[in-house]
């Protein structure tokens, strides 16, 4: 029996069947499995009864019909070939109604074959290539030009990852340089009824070295100079991401005008981990450069002076706003006066204590003059109190910038103050209390309430709100408070005590004086 004899014989059996009824089954799909089976599904009727069954009718090309019977929206017919013309038709039994049957679907075994997932998957690097990869793989497919490939990759810093791929090439460059990789890989033929075969076990493989690509961003934090006039430097810098985790960084200073280098102090023997080092710079111009370096070569070196004046009285920075975008994220906005020296601005943030120093590491980001907003994120963590400033850069000289402070979400202290009692009178008494710790603050701190507790133990409303600032000292107003309360309670005990209150004999009988 040939295509077209088939194709009208299952034709003319589908005319014998109700297959407009409301009680057919729709959307019949049906999956090839190599070797096993057909295997279909349908969607049943919203009408069928409970006691529906439903037979799967496969007619092949050459062969006999097979069949299989459900009472579930999916069967398995046995299959040998795929290269043969199948027909396919669902019918549905009921005692309430005639037989019914779904629209036949015609198709090649191979325009719906699932394939085997790809065996012995594997990876390999490509020398001198260093955003390459190479697949291997093996498949019961004869052409790869026939099939459609997926793959899925992930990193330890990414998300998988899932990307349509042409793999008649096997070296593949859609990966980043010096990354470790797991990829997965799929197919599937290029008919539209073909469903993608499972993934294949994930294999393992690390991008070849790089060179890094550009040189680092440099900048500095100078302090003021001690007794033999050298000035304590912090270089600080940063790398493009992605840069390969073998680079070294080379720090060389010296003295301008000099050729002789400067003791380099921290700054030999620097890793990736390292962001930063310190040394000591005189007080005459200074330069530094940085260099990255890894297996693949060096960047051009990064310059940096140190002028003999660190700061500039010019400030083109008048104002600077705060807003939290989230726990880990703050927005810093500011407004500059228009100087055409100014080159640039910087923002350094850190986190504070009560001495105003730095208590974590120091965050910087340099942007363009034309820029008046950044969002920071670097240390952001809320409950922290920050210290953020920014400066305008001009050439290399820089101002003292314009501080704020700020927190991403403030909280009530985890901490109260501590209280004494400095002195007291017959109806006043003096309090202090040390400040409470900036770790325990968990903001800003906006006013103090005093709260007493009276000597019979009953317990009162707060005696008096004070608004005071947050470094308090012996605060006068509030034993001003204390003593009208007191004062009151100890008149109202003493009153009660010595001049009881004694009954009207005009109005008052005798039981009311027992």
């Amino acid at each position: 029996m040939d295509y077209n004899m088939l194709i009208v014989f299952c034709l003319l059996k589908a005319a014998l069947t109700e297959s407009g009824s409301p009680f057919a089954p729709r959307d019949l799909k049906c999956v090839f499995y190599p070797d096993t089976n057909v295997t279909c599904q349908w969607t049943p009727s919203l009408q069928a009864p409970s006691d529906t069954q439903y037979t799967l009718h496969v007619n092949m090309s050459g062969r006999i019909s097979k069949f299989c019977h459900s009472f579930q929206p999916k069967c398995s017919v046995p299959m040998i070939s795929l290269h043969r013309i199948y027909c396919i038709q669902v019918s549905a039994h009921s005692d309430h109604h005639p037989n019914v049957s779904s629209d036949m679907l015609c198709l090649n075994g191979t325009d719906a074959v699932k394939l085997h997932e790809p065996r012995q998957f594997s990876l390999f690097k490509v020398s001198g290539r260093p955003r390459c990869l190479r697949l291997n793989w093996t498949s019961q497919v004869v052409r790869d030009s026939d099939l459609f490939y997926q793959l899925q990759y992930s990193t330890a810093d990414q998300t998988a990852v899932i990307l349509d791929v042409d793999l008649t090439e096997k070296v593949q460059c859609i990966f980043s340089p010096c990354s470790q990789y797991s990829v997965k890989m799929r197919f599937r033929y290029k008919h539209t009824l073909s469903p993608w075969s499972d993934w294949s076990l994930p294999a393992t493989q690390s991008t070849d070295t790089e060179a890094p690509s550009s040189p680092p961003q440099l900048w500095r934090k100078v302090q003021a100079a001690d007794d033999r006039g050298f000035r304590r430097v912090t270089l600080l810098w940063k790398m493009r991401r992605g840069t390969c985790v073998d680079v070294t960084y080379n720090v060389q200073c010296r003295v301008e005008g000099s050729q002789s280098g400067l003791d380099l102090g921290t700054c030999t023997n620097l890793r990736l981990s390292s962001n930063f080092c310190h040394l000591m710079i005189p007080s005459n111009t200074s330069i530094c450069t940085v260099t990255m370096s890894n297996s693949g070569g060096s960047t051009p070196p990064a310059n940096i002076t140190i002028p003999s004046q660190w700061q500039t009285d010019q400030r083109s920075v008048v104002m600077v706003n705060v807003t939290s975008l989230d726990d880990f994220s703050l927005k810093v906005g500011w407004t500059a006066l228009d100087i055409p020296t100014v080159t640039g601005f910087v923002v350094e943030w850190c986190v504070t204590a009560e001495t105003d120093q730095c208590q974590s590491d120091l965050y910087w980001q340099r942007v363009e003059r034309n820029t008046f907003s950044t969002i920071i994120t670097d240390g952001v963590e809320p409950k922290l109190r920050y210290s953020i400033s920014v400066k305008d850069v001009c050439g290399n000289m820089s101002s003292p910038g314009f501080k704020v402070e700020a927190y991403s979400r403030q909280a009530a202290p985890s901490a109260g103050p501590r209280l004494q009692v400095i002195g007291h009178g017959c109806e006043h008494v003096i309090l202090i209390w040390t400040p409470v710790p900036m770790s325990h603050r968990n903001g800003f701190i906006t006013s103090y309430t005093l709260h007493y507790q009276s000597k019979d133990n009953s317990t009162t409303q707060p005696c008096t709100s004070i608004q005071t600032a947050v470094m308090s000292g012996c605060v006068f107003i509030a034993a001003v408070s204390v003593i009208l309360c007191i004062g009151w309670r100890m008149r109202q005990r003493i009153k009660h005590n010595i001049w009881p209150k004694v009954p009207n004999p005009a109005v008052k009988s005798f039981q009311d004086w027992l």
